[in-house]
Order: structure tokens, then sequence, then C-alpha cells
């Protein structure tokens, strides 16, 4: 054995090993990157999943006005008022305006069976039937003699009240929408209905519209909450130009 070694001193031998204050500088520092890096990795996650929310509001919204503009861009205006109708919530229990009128549809977008030409159809919102306090957008839409007899009769207000979720006329088109709005917009003069008309919905996210509908009441919560996590889109549609009724819609008017 090497007398040098039993004799070296103690500093000597502890060269390669870390001090207790060491070891705590490093244990600190590595606490603070795993931190930060989940922190980074909880902020990523957080804005995925609220691009996703967003994505799936902004997915209910451009599918609810692509089918009013589609729709709108086969009105029958005529001098009649009641064939574009545009009414606030108080025929069907929702927020914003509802929209009714006629349209005409060419032969390739027709259901088989329809009678005729001619159909009604509009847009509301209203709380669905399930009663769990979601609002949707519906969709109705009627079509053959009774629309034809309706208009002859000048009673188009009370066919379009026969809309409601549930119904057969009726049809779920959009879900968690929070507020429609139609503003009308007219240039032309001597012209019963508008040129043109903005629409606007406005959508949140599944999960805070189960939140708003837990709890209908707590105004500044759910206010709070449509700020931070609503989605509003428009569209301008323009209006066919207003015209006759087709004589065979014509037969039963005075």
């Amino acid at each position: 054995m090497n007398r040098g070694q039993l004799h070296r001193p103690p500093r000597y031998r502890a060269l390669g090993a870390f001090s207790l204050l060491e070891v705590l500088i490093a244990s600190t520092i590595l606490a603070l990157v795993v931190v930060l890096l989940l922190g980074m990795v909880d902020g990523a996650s957080s804005l995925w999943r609220n691009a996703e929310r967003r994505r799936d509001a902004s997915r209910e919204v451009r599918a609810g006005l692509r089918m009013m503009t589609e729709d709108l861009h086969s009105a029958v205006l005529t001098t009649a008022p009641d064939t574009l109708l545009i009414e606030d919530s108080e025929l069907h229990v929702g927020d914003g305006n509802s929209l009714f009128f006629l349209v005409s549809h060419p032969p390739d977008h027709r259901h088989d069976g329809i009678k005729g030409d001619l159909c009604a159809t509009g847009y509301f919102i209203a709380s669905a039937p399930e009663g769990n306090g979601i609002r949707n957008l519906y969709r109705f839409h009627a079509s053959g003699d009774d629309v034809a007899d309706a208009y002859a009769e000048k009673s188009l207000p009370s066919l379009y009240a026969t809309a409601s979720p549930g119904n057969k006329n009726t049809e779920l088109l959009a879900r968690n929408i929070t507020d429609l709005r139609v503003h009308p917009i007219s240039i032309s003069e001597g012209r019963a209905h508008p040129d043109a008309l903005q629409l606007t919905l406005s959508a949140v996210n599944g999960d805070t519209a189960r939140l708003i509908g837990l709890k209908p009441e707590a105004n500044e919560r759910n206010k709070r909450l449509l700020q931070q996590h609503q989605l509003v889109l428009s569209t301008l549609v323009s209006l066919p130009p207003q015209r006759d009724m087709p004589r065979d819609h014509q037969k039963n008017e005075p």
C-alpha cells in the first residue's frame, strides 16, 4: 500500500464530491426549470383547448349562415309584406330576431314528394326540447298546398307560428347559438322589402353553453362568460328582386 495515500490530507480526497450547498442550488435550479416547463405545457394545452372550442362554435355559426344565405338567394319576395317577415323574439322564446320568408328552390334542391315549387322557411333561436338550458338555431320549412293556401288567404304569419322545436316542420340547424340579429338594408325606393339583409349569429362552445344553462339567472356571471367565449360572425346577403307571385299560386286570391 502506498504510504502517501494513507496520509493524504482530507481536502484532497473530497475534490471529486459536491458539497451540500451545491446540491441544494442544483436542486433549486432543476425545480425551477421543471416548473417553467410545466407552465409552458399547461399554457399550450389551454391554448389548444380554447382553439378547439372556438372552432366548434365557428363551425356551428358558419353552417347556420351558409344555410340562411342559400335560402335567401332563392327567396320569393312580392308586394305582400309577410313574404319576408323579421320579428323580435316575441313569437318564439329566444334571443334576437326571427326570420321567415317564402322561397322557391331550383329543381335540383327540392325534396321528393313536394307539390309545387313554393315553400316557406324560417330561422329562430329557442331552448332545446331536452330542457337542459341549451339554446339552438332552428330552421322551419313548409311546402305544397299549405304554403299556397296560406299565401292566398293572407295567413302566412299563422303558418310561420307553427314552427317550434320538436315539430316535424322544424329541424335543428346549429347548436349553442346565443343570438340571431337580422338588420335590413334598403337602398331602392318604392320597394316593399329591403335590398339586402345583414345576418349576425353569435355562439359559444358546448362547455360554456352548459354553464350558462345550469344557472340562467346568474346574469353577471353569464355576461362575463359571453364576453370571454362568445364568437360573433356576420354576413351580408343581397335579396332577389321583388316579383309577382306565379299564376298557379294566385288561383285562390280574390
